[in-house]
Parts: C-alpha cells; sequence; structure tokens
C-alpha cells in the first residue's frame, strides 16, 4: 500500500481494505500497510511455510498451531482442510477480530480455533505494545514502551493445550521476539512437534528479556533444519541440526541492533 493510501484511507474514514490471492478474500484494518500490501502486491503469504507444511500434511493431516496468528494468512489454508485440527493464537483485538472474519469467510464450515490470547511461560495479563501501521510488528513488553500505546492481554502457557494436539504436529511461530517465552511454556507440546517454523530475531528476543539460546536449543533436537534471511524470497535448504546451530550463533554474534535484522527457520524431524 502506498504512503499516498496510507494517509488518504483514514481521511476518507475507511476503516478496512481487502485483497484477493490465493488464500481467497482477506480483510485487514485500513492502517495496515504492510501485511495486507505484501498479499495485494504479491498473491500470496510466506510461500516457503506454507509450502513445508502443506507438505507435511498431506500424507494423513494432523495438528496445525498457528502462535501469531495476525488476520489469519497462515491459519486460512490449514483451516480448510478437514483433517488438520487448527489452533490459532492472536492477542491483538483488531487483528483477531479480522481473524475470525478472514476464516469464516474463506474456511466456511471449519471449525478451528481461534483464541484471543498471547502464549508465554505463565499465566498473565502483560502489555501489547502497538505498531500503528505494520499489524505484523505488535509485540509484547514486560515495562511498556514509550513510543508505542499499549493494550492488556492475556497470556498462558503452550502447554495448557497440551490436550488439544493429535496426530502429527506442526507449529508455526511469529511472536515478535516473545519465542524464548513460548519455548519455556511449551515443552510438553514442542517435544511432539515434528515439524517447528519460527522467526529468530535476538534483538526482538532480548528485547523483552529473553534468551535466544532457547530457540537454538529447540531447533538442536530436529534432523533438519532451513535456516533463510528473514523477509527474502529464498528457497529453503534443510542442513544437519548442527550445521543450522552455526548459522544461528553466528547470527547471535553478528547481530545488528535492529528488528529488520532476523532469520527465518524450518525445522522438521
Amino acid at each position: 500500500m502506498s504512503e499516498m493510501y496510507a494517509h488518504l484511507l483514514p481521511r476518507l474514514k475507511i476503516s478496512e481494505v481487502s485483497a484477493t490471492g490465493d488464500r481467497g478474500i482477506i480483510s485487514s484494518s485500513a492502517a495496515d500497510n504492510v501485511v495486507i500490501a505484501e498479499y495485494a502486491q504479491t498473491g500470496t503469504f510466506a510461500p516457503n511455510v506454507t509450502a513445508a507444511l502443506k507438505d507435511f500434511f498431506a500424507p494423513a493431516g494432523g495438528t496445525y498451531l498457528d502462535i501469531g496468528a495476525n488476520i489469519g494468512l497462515m491459519t486460512v489454508p490449514f483451516a480448510r482442510d478437514p483433517r488438520v485440527r487448527c489452533l490459532a493464537f492472536e492477542p491483538e483485538p483488531t487483528n483477531f477480530g479480522f481473524l475470525q472474519r478472514n476464516v469464516a469467510r474463506n474456511a466456511p464450515g471449519s471449525a478451528p480455533e481461534l483464541h484471543p490470547l498471547a502464549l508465554f511461560h505463565s499465566r498473565a495479563t502483560l502489555p501489547l505494545a502497538i505498531a500503528e501501521g505494520n499489524i505484523g510488528d505488535h509485540r509484547l513488553t514486560i515495562r511498556g514502551a514509550s513510543d508505542r500505546r499499549t493494550v492488556e492481554v492475556p497470556a498462558a502457557p503452550l502447554d495448557d493445550f497440551f490436550d488439544r494436539v493429535a496426530g502429527p504436529l506442526a507449529v508455526k511461530i511469529d511472536t515478535q521476539g516473545a519465542e524464548p517465552f513460548i519455548i519455556a511454556g511449551g515443552q510438553q507440546v514442542l517435544a511432539e512437534a515434528k515439524l517447528v517454523a519460527m522467526e529468530f530475531c535476538p534483538y526482538l528476543m532480548r528485547q523483552l528479556g529473553g534468551d535466544p539460546e532457547a530457540s537454538i536449543a529447540l531447533i538442536s533436537g530436529f534432523s533438519s533444519v532451513a535456516v533463510t534471511r528473514g523477509g527474502k524470497a529464498e528457497m529453503p535448504r534443510y542442513r544437519t541440526p548442527s550445521e543450522a546451530v552455526m548459522l544461528l550463533r553466528d547470527k547471535l554474534r553478528s547481530a545488528l541492533d535492529s528488528d529488520e535484522d532476523y532469520l527465518d527457520v524450518i525445522a522438521r524431524r
């Protein structure tokens, strides 16, 4: 979405926008200059992770956990599959409303569990710092954020949902730095996961007080791991866990103090 439209839509009192692509008609806030813009321009979203998940569920279905579901672009394709039990977690209220509507429109008749909830290492109520203009960059914060407004959101451990897992389990985690806390509160669930797709951004993890080593320890227990530059259209190349761990540790040493310096990781057992 161009900068001109980003400024024009609120003045015209337009509250939401929609775009069409391989997920169907997806709606978002008119203030969304990033997520819906990518979908509108490309007609798809996170194609490498989507393909890996579709391949994973192709033989027999299973359970899919979409942690940081946003407006549903990574929920809809799997909510459509009757063989997949889908649970999606999105704490930000506006995003959650669009998640509900986008699933209802594009996966009619499906029954995914949609939870207005952040996942963390314990039950809590936490401030979520809102990124105006980028609905994919809302962040949990412990101390608040002086440059952002915050909303209070409920949080719970991933292991509270252990009894919902049936069949092969795949997990997508995109939570702007909360990954170490999700891993800490999800040891039982993640021990069952056969595929995990997540972002690795040391800057955001440290901003929240988390230890990036938690993500490194998690992927070290998988059979093969693909590591690509964050947000780049690179074909994933699967490596041994030890090779992937070296890449992540290299990122730890060289990472810039920037939320744009991150890696995308897909780990398979």
